[in-house]
Formats: C-alpha cells, structure tokens, sequence
C-alpha cells in the first residue's frame, strides 16, 4: 500500500551533473474507452479520455562517450531487453540522429519499474516516451514535440499519448488527440498479479462485440469527479474478463466492497475507483480486507503544473 506524488514526466537535469538526467515517467488510466468495431484496415477506431495518475516508473540517463547505450532495471520484472521500449527508445532516436550526420555520445539508461507492466496502465509507452524527451535534451537535438511524436508512433500507438497534456481525449486510431480539461481528482487503483494480454482481448472483443456507445462530452470530466465516475465506459472490461476470468471475480468482489463504482483501465488487468477527496479514498481502501488492500493504492490524476524534479 504505497501513496504516490512524483514530478511531472517532463525531463530535468539532475542539479549535480550536467550529464544525467532524471525522468518520472506517470502510468495512466483511460477514464472512458470506446471501442468500435474493426475495420478493413484491421485497426478499431477509439474514443477514450485519457489521464496521467501519480503512480510513476523512475528513469536515469548518463551520457557516455563512446556512443553505445546500455540498459540496466530493476524494481518489477520488465521482460526481455529486445522488448523493452524504453531501450528501444534510445536506439530509435540515436538511428535518427546519425542519418543526419550527428554524433550522438550514447547514454546508460537505468529504469526502476513501478508501473506494473501489462496493466492498461501505459509504463513501457511512457518509458519511451520519457526516454525521447529526455534524450532530445541530453543530446542537445532540438527537436520538436511534433517531431518526436512521429518516432513515438513508430515504437507503439501509445507511446504519443505521453508527450502530450496530462489529460488528453484520443480519437480515430490513436492519431487525434486534444487537450481535455479534467477537474481533479483522488482514485484508489488496484493492480492484480494478472496479465491480459491486449491481443486475446481485442480478439474477445471482435467475437462479440458490444453497441456502439455515446461518447461522454469532454467537458463532463471538468465537473466534480462524482458527478460522472458513474458513467464512465469501458468496451474493453467485458472482453477482458472473458480472457482472464480471475479479472471478472476481482471486479465483481471490489465493486461489492467499494462505495463508487470500479472500472478496469485499457484492456487490463488493472482497474481503479475515482474519488473526490484523499480522505475518501483513504478511507475506501482502509474499508478493504488485507488481500486487496495490499495491491490497491491511492492515486490522483496530474496536472500541467506538477512539480518537477530541480
């Protein structure tokens, strides 16, 4: 049972050396996720709401001089390097920089992972994330956000969600997004020790897919937060339980002991119950018994003027 108020994921120069940077990369929870049916292109077309939260992976960037990059984590298990973003990242911009004829110094990454992966909570695409912007400073590129947000859609469609607002609403196939102004809010965020892998689960999805469902208007979420946490939508929740039906008798047990309703973020495992207040919060996961409470933590959502690490 952990509490978390990180910095915002922008980079900042550790203050003792010009040569490290140290990035908080925030996980994120979609608070509305429609999902349409497939279409010839193979894609589904989305409507989800989507926020930073405070729950945050920890990442140090070293220059080094003979422009290689190497990798080191630790914290929860990330998986093999050839899968992970955050390394892949470095490469992908480092291939950049040198078919322009610059001489990149190369860089030690070292990730502390927090954000449980294969949540729906977006760590490995805010690692990347991170990993570009910071790199972009500490190799002095200069180059845009827009620019940066091409190679982020090339590691993965998630990974531009990071570089933009801490609230954002994301359309189409994850290449429309605009700045959505959410009021802010407390959340208890439960992460089981479940995987649901997004491809079974968009295959659940495409075996019995649901109605088409109305869209919340982006300015409902700019109201108090219990005003609308009980409409929010996710098309994704039923597809996933059917893959793991651990994640539907996790569910069905919080949303009996929990006094809002709980919803499960992106295609899961994870899911999350919005509050007004940290009281609130505080006092729904004291309310749950030991077995949940150890994997549930309280959250808040971020904000364009989080603090940042000096």
């Amino acid at each position: 049972m952990t509490e978390s108020h990180p910095p915002s994921a922008a980079p900042a120069r550790h203050a003792a050396d010009a040569d490290c940077i140290r990035l908080h990369p925030p996980a994120k929870i979609n608070l509305n996720l429609l999902v349409n049916r497939k279409t010839e292109s193979g894609y589904h077309p989305l409507d989800s709401v989507v926020v930073h939260i405070s729950l945050h992976d920890a990442i140090e960037l070293s220059a080094r001089d003979d422009g290689e990059v190497t990798f080191e984590a630790d914290g929860i298990e990330c998986g093999p390097l050839q899968s992970n973003l955050a390394h892949a990242a470095a490469c992908v911009l480092r291939r950049l920089a040198r078919s322009v004829g610059l001489d990149v110094p190369g860089v030690d990454i070292r990730l502390t992972k927090q954000i449980p992966p294969g949540s729906g909570l977006g760590g490995g695409s805010s690692d990347a994330a991170s990993v570009l912007m910071g790199l972009n400073d500490l190799w002095q590129l200069s180059r845009s956000r827009e620019q940066l947000a091409v190679l982020a859609a090339e590691l993965g469609s998630d990974v531009p969600l990071f570089l933009g607002p801490p609230a954002l609403r994301m359309t189409g196939y994850g290449d429309t997004v605009e700045r959505v102004d959410v009021h802010p809010f407390w959340a208890l965020l439960h992460t089981p020790d479940l995987h649901c892998p997004t491809r079974a689960v968009y295959r659940a999805f495409d075996a019995d897919p649901p109605e088409t469902a109305v869209p919340l208007a982006p300015a409902t979420f700019a109201e108090r937060p219990s005003s609308w946490r009980g409409l929010l939508v996710n098309q994704l929740a039923t597809a996933a339980m059917r893959v793991e039906p651990e994640l539907a008798e996790r569910f069905e047990r919080l949303n009996a002991l929990l006094p809002a309703p709980v919803c499960v973020t992106g295609s899961g495992s994870a899911m999350f119950m919005i509050a007004d207040t940290q009281a609130e919060a505080r006092r729904a996961l004291a309310a749950l018994p030991e077995d949940l409470r150890v994997r549930t933590q309280v959250i808040r959502n971020l904000s364009a003027s989080s603090g940042k690490e000096s």
